[in-house]
């Protein structure tokens, strides 16, 4: 299906709306079509006192007052019921904007969600933004010029066309020669120009994409005084959007001109030898009148159906790009015939799992994490990683959650492999402290319910005792209705990794993970959440990832995993100690660092 159809078939939503809106504006074509009439009326009846048949039996008078009053009013009528339609079509048409902007934004929205945590580790925000914002605005102007404008000049174009053939073939020759020749310019201006835009808008992504990360860097920016540098590289993306809008315009100039050329050669036929005409006292005055007004409908029209033309064009390349991303087949989806995970017991175990980012491209673009995994964690066995950074222990926190899928190999749960259950179930059944803590611009209890959104106030304010931040936020001016900004800017590090912990107690799943749930807090704090942390892992089977290995002292087994994404030693922490490998050796340099 090309993009145009495409289009078409999404704007079903807004097909009711859309129809009446053409009716609608094919009467208001029918009224500006009567006008000219009137126009020649009054002019033969002040030139000659003389009417047409038609409107001398609509007016039903000898006097020349009445009958001049009677075609104003006629007029009058006309004009006021064409402001009716057109007003009730403008209404019509911002009420169709609005359903499609809702449509297709939720529709987007629907989309996005669809997609694995991989596919937003390639993208960019300002990227996505770009092409979502553009695609949705630009896509009910192809929509209304297409099906609301289209349809009701093309038949006013006919219908004026017929006419003036009709009244006198002579002076229709300039159509003859005139339209073809502005069509066909059109159509060349069109292409050239759609190649020019899907240009822009690849600056234009860029240039989104550069001013969002000044935003979300603006600490780092300012940090290394490199103000001066991010202007100069947005200004220099947008320098090469001037430029190429700048050809776009010149070809816009250039060709618009050509076509008033022949618009305005026309004209001049129709004035000069309907002048002509008129003094050899074959064509009236009021006549000439009909046909330069009926010369306009359909010029006017023509111009305006070859502008809809140029707008959707132009459209048509967001639309694509919209459509780019909702066509996108994520690698990780729910199989058809995928069930709810159930949990009994908590068990995991990572068989022969093996696992490459990038695993669909060349190898030379592949990073390997993981060969023929294996690991098996017990119900309610606590279960710390250890090892370089790049090791993988964060991957497997991925890889249990789904972000991502194993190239070979299965991760079983309870037996059952969690690519063949739902993901929203085995995501609400694993609760998560992460290194990097995510919250939304909005208040502290949103952000602490958010895996439980109907728990009660009084669950809130336990957890977060539990997590040692219900001081605080009784502290604040607005306690748990405290905004805490964007990416919780208003929070310090601890904090919010204070509030990722309570979040977690609060959903109390029975499979919980923690990636350096402790990281940013200072050693009085690490100690009093720590404390709190082993009432929370009881009864839950934990998986800890933890660099600072004051925190793994007290869990079930440490399984120490090299660079190479090998499992190299397993055991308790004594026992670890004791066998004098890699975790006896990082043990004690993290404790002479600390005594320096």
């Amino acid at each position: 299906m090309n993009t145009f159809n495409r289009v078409i078939k999404e704007s079903k939503p807004m097909y009711s709306a859309l129809g009446l809106i053409v009716v609608l504006n094919l009467l208001g074509a029918l009224f500006s079509l009567i006008s000219p009439w009137i126009y020649r009326e009054v002019v033969n009846f002040l030139t000659t006192r003389k009417l047409s048949a038609v409107f001398a039996y609509l007016i039903h008078s000898t006097d020349p007052l009445h009958i001049f009053f009677g075609l104003a009013i006629l007029y009058g009528i006309l004009t006021m019921v064409w402001v009716i339609i057109n007003q009730w079509m403008w209404y019509l048409q911002s009420m169709a904007a609005i359903l499609s902007w809702s449509h297709l934004s939720n529709k987007s929205l629907r989309k996005l969600h669809e997609f694995s945590v991989s596919y937003f580790e390639k993208k960019s925000p300002g990227w996505l933004r770009e092409r979502i914002q553009t695609g949705v605005r630009e896509f009910w102007g192809i929509v209304q010029s297409v099906v609301a404008d289209l349809l009701p000049l093309a038949v006013k174009l006919i219908i004026a066309s017929y006419i003036l053939f009709r009244f006198s073939p002579s002076l229709s020759l300039a159509i003859i020669i005139a339209a073809p020749a502005y069509i066909l310019i059109t159509i060349w201006r069109a292409k050239i120009m759609r190649f020019w835009e899907k240009k822009i808008r690849n600056q234009q992504e860029k240039y989104s994409k550069a001013v969002m990360d000044n935003i979300y860097s603006y600490q780092l920016i300012k940090e290394f005084s490199q103000e001066a540098r991010e202007q100069s590289r947005v200004a220099a993306i947008a320098h090469t959007i001037k430029n190429l809008r700048s050809h776009q315009q010149i070809l816009m100039f250039w060709t618009a001109i050509a076509r008033e050329i022949f618009y305005i050669g026309a004209e001049l036929w129709v004035y000069g030898y309907g002048g002509y005409l008129v003094l050899m006292g074959n064509l009236s005055i009021g006549d000439l009148v009909l046909f330069i007004a009926y010369l306009e409908s359909v010029m006017s029209p023509l111009g305006r159906v070859m502008k809809i033309y140029d707008t959707v064009q132009i459209g048509l390349v967001s639309a694509e790009r919209l459509f780019g991303i909702w066509d996108r087949q994520d690698e990780i989806k729910d199989l058809p015939e995928a069930k709810p995970i159930k949990i009994t017991k908590g068990a995991i175990e990572f068989d022969r799992v093996s696992f490459s980012y990038e695993a669909g491209k060349q190898s030379k673009n592949r990073r390997v994490i993981f060969r023929k995994f294996n690991l098996k964690i017990e119900p309610k066995e606590v279960v710390a990683l250890v090892g370089p950074s790049g090791a993988g222990k964060s991957t497997i926190v991925k890889l249990l959650l789904r972000f991502y899928g194993p190239t070979m190999g299965r991760i079983l749960i309870d037996g059952q492999d969690i690519s063949k259950v739902t993901q929203a179930s085995l995501r609400k059944n694993v609760a998560t402290v992460m290194q990097d803590v995510g919250v939304f611009n909005n208040t502290i209890g949103y952000n602490l319910k958010y895996g439980k959104p109907r728990a009660s106030q009084t669950a809130i304010e336990q957890a977060a005792k539990i997590a040692n931040l219900y001081v605080f936020i009784m502290s604040l001016r607005n306690k748990f209705k405290t905004l805490i900004g964007e990416k919780g800017v208003r929070l310090s590090g601890g904090e919010k990794q204070r509030l990722s912990i309570a979040r977690a107690v609060l959903k109390n799943a029975p499979i919980l993970v923690m990636d350096e749930a402790t990281s940013a807090l200072d050693s009085e704090n690490e100690q009093k959440i720590q404390e709190a942390m082993w009432e929370l892992i009881k009864g839950h089977t934990t998986i800890i990832i933890a660099h600072r290995l004051s925190t793994v002292k007290k869990v079930d087994r440490i399984v120490v995993i090299d660079e190479k994404g090998r499992v190299i030693e397993q055991g308790n922490h004594e026992a670890l100690l004791l066998a004098g490998g890699y975790y006896s050796r990082l043990f004690r340099m993290q404790g002479e660092f600390l005594l320096r």
